[in-house]
């Protein structure tokens, strides 16, 4: 569904994104992992059409990205952006709404039964009783929640999430990544997502990209990326990779520095 050919992303002379290839297939949830300033939230952008590129090519569905017109591409291409919603006088079920317009011919009507799409997005959020609160009355999780109910209710077939647990407590975190994964399951949607966190990308991904000083440090499954060579290449920081005691994925355990520091000065003298 996603191929990535020597894509490079430039800023003043500085290459944010420099030689990055990849191809990703349908019906995948994808993370892309890295430090801060790995460039993850502009490869993101530049995947969803929004943002130019110096070179290189980047095809969705073997149709390069800026041969689409917009609203052509918002049927079957939906993006959760870092910033969130806004704090508006608008309800919730009011934005939710909105992401039916491209569905919408010029007089505002459509085929489908919206109203059902968009009480089934509130249900899947747990946002039925919220649906006529204004967005200004909300906490910047609940905002985050209400944008990914309208993220469902455009029905995409491809999501990009960026950062999509910001703001978000660790309950609201789990909650909010078993609704993608069981939406992307049960509809064999694909869903490419930026993630801080490792144990959560190890968790709900079936493969991660690894970004690195502008380029792709690795390209596999959670098992195969998340080693304690990699984090310590990518990340400089030591960790300790366990085994998940239920569902077997790897989970990251970080040593911190002055522990690691001890340790070898330990085996030196000794």
């Amino acid at each position: 569904m996603i191929h990535v050919k020597q894509l490079v992303k430039k800023a003043g002379e500085q290459r944010i994104l420099d030689g990055v290839s990849f191809s990703l297939e349908e019906g995948q949830m994808v993370g892309i992992i890295g430090p801060n300033g790995a460039g993850k939230s502009t490869l993101l952008s530049i995947l969803s059409g929004v943002e130019p590129f110096q070179a290189g090519e980047v095809r969705l569905r073997d149709k390069k990205v800026d041969e689409y017109n917009r609203k052509s591409l918002a049927r079957w291409l939906a993006v959760l952006r870092q910033e969130g919603l806004p704090s508006t006088s608008f309800s919730v079920r009011e934005v939710v709404a909105m992401a039916r317009f491209p569905y919408q011919n010029w007089l505002g009507d459509e085929e489908a039964n919206s109203e059902a799409i968009i009480d089934h997005a509130l249900e899947m959020m747990g946002l039925s009783s919220f649906a006529e609160r204004r967005m200004d009355q909300l906490s910047g999780g609940e905002r985050q929640r209400v944008a990914l109910a309208k993220v469902m209710a455009q029905q995409p077939q491809l999501i990009f999430l960026d950062e999509p647990t910001t703001y978000l407590d660790i309950g609201f975190q789990v909650q909010l990544l078993d609704s993608v994964r069981e939406w992307q399951q049960s509809n064999g949607l694909t869903v490419v997502a930026v993630l801080h966190d490792l144990n959560l990308a190890a968790q709900y991904c079936d493969r991660l990209v690894v970004l690195h000083e502008g380029k792709v440090a690795g390209l596999g499954t959670p098992l195969e990326v998340l080693t304690a060579e990699n984090i310590r290449k990518v990340y400089g920081t030591e960790a300790i990779v366990m085994k998940h005691p239920v569902i077997g994925c790897p989970q990251v355990l970080l040593q911190p520095q002055r522990m690691h520091a001890s340790k070898q000065k330990m085996e030196g003298g000794s």
